[in-house]
């Protein structure tokens, strides 16, 4: 035990660090003052800690036989120390767990005031420690203290709107900040709203698949046009889900002739393959037809999506373009035998570099020549097999693998094998499926669980959709400038969208530019021509003037549904005032679009809501008078609507928030459950070609050897090994 001495000195050192609360007497507390409830007591003494610069909580109570709180201690938050955590320091659990250096609030304050009930039932002030052992919060940052920092009404209505377009919690936070104009009147932290967005993630842990599928039988039982499928495992846990709504089935039967189908990656906290059915609109963009989300690549997973998307379409596409994927091949021409199945051309050709000997990675002129073969649409199959042999026999690649595998499946990837084919030249790469990636990739974020998924997707469709009408409205509102005099040009700008008018527009200027008719062969009813196109060649034209019909070698056509310049040649020497209708595709006119589905009444009025909001704020900008009086008004709705059944719990005032993001109750019966993370062929660390180690390698800076003195991409421990090969390159 100590001394004397010593409990003298502990005291004097307490006093001589003690610090006097300042507040207005009417906030101060007092032994004897009563309260009708606990909750007003607590309420009291932490209006009291808002005005001295402290915050509370409560402590330790007793109870009665009747579970009624007989006292409480009502406390200031530093109150305690922070528990011990140097239990064990030995070297292999400090390497096991490394812990973050988190400051403690608690220091022992001995701050406090005792509330006890009394015979009249009512709850007393009956001691109060006054002091506290540390400085207290000053003026000018009170506002950050955790009595003033609550997540209200408005809070949460941000975290929604901006989590459904996956702005994260920060970001949320900063807007908020411009919306009432200051960090001081935000009335909370950053971190406050990343708590609630952690909470919110955390509500349907477990049960967001379940809750995924209420919702989507929900919107089946409301809206017949609406699709959607789903296979569990042997365990319960969601395996495959597949689906599509009336505007996606109407975009189909639209532009549906060609789809382009890729699997993404890193979308959801599962991990869980996103693979949307991708197609062109008559704008030339992205438009979606359906989407799934699988957690195998294997034959079956394909199989079944596949299938769901030809159930739920109705037919299945002329064509479909996937990359070199092995398993997607065989479910292919399982589940689609008459659809002609195309390999991405931009994903074979990047692995030309690598595959040939390394005497000739560097020929820059063997690359051109293959790349003019390969990428060629105007060579028939006979012409490009002669030239591809050509090239092979001329640089000695006859016994490369790799280019005789490319070879033997060159109905899959050559154009040349899909000229006959109607659209086929909409796709040659699947770069609008990588580009539909991409746009989906700003709306959803790896670490959404199910529900939330599901809600950003349909974020992403409301953009997309957005965005097609922007592309109609300016087809509606503007004129296309004309740069010829021919009549042709004049009614191709009014019957085709924008982006597709100057397609048209180019193949016309080359007709008169760079084409003419060379020869001419007549037989009845029948005319022969030999176009010459100073850029691609000769080309044979046929025109039956009794059927209207003009036919050209180039295909051009076929391929696009576009035509061509050397078409447009033979139209104007017959004379041919406006375009024949069997030449317009409906597909590319400007009446082609999807039946605009209203949205519903609740969204109409959220819009009013928020716009007579924002415009009642802007009358008032600037204006005091006007302000104040909007201000009380708001305050008197407010407190008249916030009395009865709409008065909740904070917590219970969670629960609706949460309820009213993921449009559904946490479902009371949980039969389908979330799969875990699952390992793809997109997931974790890809080992890099050469021609990527090579590209990032230039894209490093150079920096002083301190052995060769020299400016390169070494250093002095691996100076001898790689000297010699960066002198080869330079």
């Amino acid at each position: 035990m100590g001394s004397c001495d010593d409990v003298n000195n502990h005291v004097d050192f307490w006093r001589a660090h003690s610090y006097l609360p300042i507040c207005e007497d009417s906030k101060k507390p007092y032994v004897g003052k009563v309260f009708k409830t606990l909750d007003e007591a607590y309420e009291f003494y932490s209006m009291y800690g808002h005005a001295a610069g402290f915050d509370t909580r409560r402590g330790g109570m007793k109870r009665g036989k009747h579970r009624q709180v007989l006292y409480q201690y009502f406390i200031c938050r530093r109150e305690g120390v922070k528990p011990d955590s140097k239990k064990d320091i030995s070297e292999s659990s400090v390497q096991k767990k490394i812990r973050r250096r988190k400051p403690s609030t608690r220091n022992g304050c001995k701050a406090r005031i005792t509330t006890t009930l009394n015979d009249d039932g009512y709850y007393v002030f009956t001691s109060f420690s006054e002091l506290h052992n540390h400085s207290l919060v000053t003026e000018d940052v009170r506002h950050l203290m955790k009595f003033n920092r609550k997540m209200d009404e408005s809070h949460q209505m941000i975290m929604l709107k901006c989590a459904k377009s996956n702005i994260g919690p920060v970001r949320a936070f900063r807007i908020f900040k411009e919306l009432v104009g200051s960090f001081e009147e935000v009335g909370c932290t950053s971190k406050d709203f990343k708590n609630l967005s952690y909470t919110m993630n955390s509500y349907v842990d477990g049960v967001d698949a379940q809750l995924l599928l209420d919702r989507f039988l929900s919107k089946r039982e409301t809206d017949e046009c609406f699709k959607c499928e789903y296979l569990v495992d042997e365990t319960h846990k969601v395996k495959s889900l597949f689906w599509s709504d009336a505007v996606a089935v109407q975009n189909y039967s639209l532009f549906g002739d060609a789809v382009s189908f890729d699997a993404t990656y890193t979308t959801n906290r599962y991990d869980m393959i996103f693979a949307p059915f991708t197609g062109k609109d008559n704008h030339g963009g992205c438009v979606t037809f359906g989407a799934g989300l699988l957690t195998r690549e294997d034959v079956n997973s394909y199989s079944w999506i596949l299938k769901q998307f030809i159930e739920c379409m109705g037919t299945a596409p002329a064509m479909i373009i996937t990359d070199q994927d092995p398993a997607l091949k065989i479910a292919v021409e399982n589940v689609m035998p008459n659809t002609r199945h195309r390999f991405c051309m931009w994903h074979i050709m990047m692995k030309l570099a690598q595959k040939l000997p390394n005497s000739l990675r560097e020929d820059v002129e063997l690359k051109s020549k293959i790349q003019s073969v390969v990428w060629s649409e105007l060579d028939e199959p006979v012409d490009f097999e002669r030239k591809w042999t050509e090239v092979l026999d001329q640089y000695e690649l006859t016994d490369n693998t790799w280019l005789a595998d490319m070879f033997s499946l060159c109905s899959y990837w050559i154009p040349a094998y899909f000229r006959d084919l109607s659209m086929s030249g909409l796709f040659r790469t699947t770069s609008l499926s990588e580009s539909e990636n991409s746009f989906f990739r700003r709306y959803l974020n790896r670490n959404s669980n199910l529900a939330a998924f599901y809600i950003h997707f349909e974020s992403a469709m409301e953009a997309q959709r957005h965005n097609y009408k922007q592309a109609c409205i300016v087809d509606q509102t503007t004129v296309p400038q004309l740069k010829t005099h021919t009549p042709l040009e004049h009614h191709a700008s009014l019957i085709y969208t924008r982006n597709v008018f100057m397609d048209i527009q180019t193949e016309i200027i080359e007709a008169i530019d760079r084409c003419r008719i060379k020869s001419m062969e007549t037989d009845d009813d029948e005319q022969w021509y030999s176009v010459d196109d100073r850029s691609n060649g000769v080309f044979k034209v046929v025109h039956i003037a009794s059927e209207e019909t003009i036919t050209c070698s180039c295909k051009k056509f076929v391929r696009v549904g576009l035509i061509c310049r050397h078409m447009f040649v033979v139209m104007r020497n017959v004379g041919m005032k406006l375009i024949p209708s069997k030449y317009i595709v409906h597909r590319w006119l400007k009446a082609a679009s999807a039946e605009v589905i209203s949205t519903s009444n609740m969204k109409s009025r959220n819009k009013s809501l928020m716009a007579e909001a924002f415009r009642c704020i802007g009358i008032a900008e600037g204006n005091d008078e006007l302000a104040d009086s909007l201000l009380t008004e708001l305050k008197r709705w407010a407190e008249i609507n916030s009395n009865g059944a709409q008065c909740l719990s904070p917590a219970r005032g969670k629960q609706k928030m949460f309820e009213l993001f993921y449009g559904s109750k946490i479902p009371s019966v949980v039969t389908v459950h979330p799969p875990d993370a699952v390992k793809t062929k997109g997931s974790g660390k890809r080992l890099k070609s050469t021609y990527e180690v090579a590209a990032e390698k230039a894209k490093k800076p150079k920096r002083r050897c301190r052995k060769c003195r020299r400016l390169v991409r070494h250093d002095s421990r691996n100076c001898g090994k790689v000297v010699e090969e960066e002198s080869d390159e330079e």
